[in-house]
């Protein structure tokens, strides 16, 4: 039977081992939160051309990081206080984490599919509104940002030429007039060699499609991790409840032993009365 000082040895060495632990999710956290920060940061560079679902796997993955917090807490508060049920808990949370992580990798999965159709239309709408300030300043922030014009190539502009309320420039292109707005060309400076030739869609959907492929591999990297947390915390919370059996042994053997002893000095007491002499009157 395994002595006392071993059984506090081994408590504290599961302390220790499940503390390590939850700064590796509480990295995990910072991780998945600063991936959905980035993601939602650049798709607000293009927000006029995204769809509102767009954003839904980054904000799941900021809501997961700040989640991952909260479970670490019921991880070390069952370590300090010997429960297996705080570290059962924080094993089942780590499991419903483990399936938001997995409908993260779904989601951007899923996304990257019909995304160009997508984009495509809410670019054309947003050009074809192109006097509206906001649609405007996305448009311009797309061109100049990403070295492109118009969705698939610069004559998309050629459409609005009549539109007096657009601020477009007019161009000389192969003895033909195109019009399209100054961040159309390098440096806002329009000339038949300055103009961005390649459209602004391809570009978009490729950052677009990059970012959802990095949030969806980054989600899978984490559920990996996640299911090597779920099993050593079932191991912690079976090592815990072996310890506290070993000791609760170990207190009852102590007892009987204590028990056993004093009926022994009682037994060994009564003999000596017995067998004493008697010392005679005389």
């Amino acid at each position: 039977m395994a002595s006392q000082k071993d059984l506090d040895f081994g408590m504290r060495c599961i302390k220790y081992m499940l503390c390590v632990a939850n700064v590796m999710f509480v990295l995990v956290g910072l991780l998945l939160i600063s991936i959905g920060y980035t993601i939602k940061s650049i798709y607000t560079n293009f927000e006029e051309f995204m769809e509102t679902y767009y954003y839904n796997p980054a904000t799941l993955s900021i809501v997961i990081g700040f989640f991952i917090f909260i479970i670490a807490m019921f991880g070390c508060v069952g370590a300090i206080r010997k429960s297996t049920f705080l570290v059962n808990t924080y094993a089942f949370l780590l499991s419903l984490v483990l399936v938001l992580e997995i409908s993260v990798c779904i989601a951007a999965y899923a996304m990257r599919s019909n995304i160009e159709n997508n984009i495509a239309y809410n670019m054309r709408v947003a050009m074809s509104h192109y006097d509206m300030e906001y649609n405007a300043f996305t448009w311009n922030s797309t061109q100049y940002n990403l070295q492109c014009c118009g969705v698939d190539y610069y004559e998309d502009w050629n459409v609005y030429s009549e539109r007096t309320n657009f601020p477009l420039v007019a161009v000389e292109v192969n003895n033909q007039t195109m019009h399209m707005p100054t961040t159309c060309c390098e440096f806002e400076v329009c000339t038949p060699g300055s103009i961005y030739l390649r459209g602004c869609l391809p570009r978009l959907s490729s950052i677009i499609s990059q970012c959802a492929l990095l949030l969806a591999v980054g989600a899978l990297c984490v559920s990996m991790i996640q299911v090597l947390g779920i099993v050593f915390a079932h191991m912690l919370a079976k090592s815990i409840r072996k310890l506290k059996t070993q000791m609760l042994i170990a207190k009852e053997e102590r007892r009987r032993h204590f028990y056993e002893q004093m009926v022994k000095n009682e037994s060994e007491k009564s003999k000596k009365d017995i067998f004493a002499p008697q010392e005679s009157n005389a």
